[in-house]
């Protein structure tokens, strides 16, 4: 599931829900979601392999710990990361990680 957004979208969607580099709300609809989500991969390594453990501490410099859990299922539900069948090592998805600004 990909959403095109254009850069005056993000800035109002970081400005909204995000202060000093933490998600202070979290958006009710999905595509503010996905581009909060977007955002956060772009600190992430794309040639490297990331542990379960590895996303959440991420997840946890951006997200509350209420909110961290359903935030690493949105990145896969968004295709935004992949991950094995067990659940224990992810990956940005190759084909989602470039810019979706119209």
């Amino acid at each position: 599931m990909n959403y095109l957004y254009s850069e005056k979208e993000r800035n109002q969607v970081i400005t909204n829900f995000m202060k000093d580099g933490r998600v202070i709300h979290i958006p009710s609809k999905e595509k503010k979601k996905y581009i909060l989500l977007h955002d956060f991969i772009k600190g992430l390594d794309e040639e490297r392999m990331y542990t379960e453990h590895e996303i959440n501490a991420e997840l946890l410099k951006r997200y509350s710990v209420s909110d961290y859990v359903e935030q690493r299922r949105y990145l896969i539900t968004f295709g935004l990361m992949k991950r094995t069948a067990n659940g224990t090592q992810y990956w940005l998805n190759p084909a989602n990680h470039q810019n979706h600004q119209e």
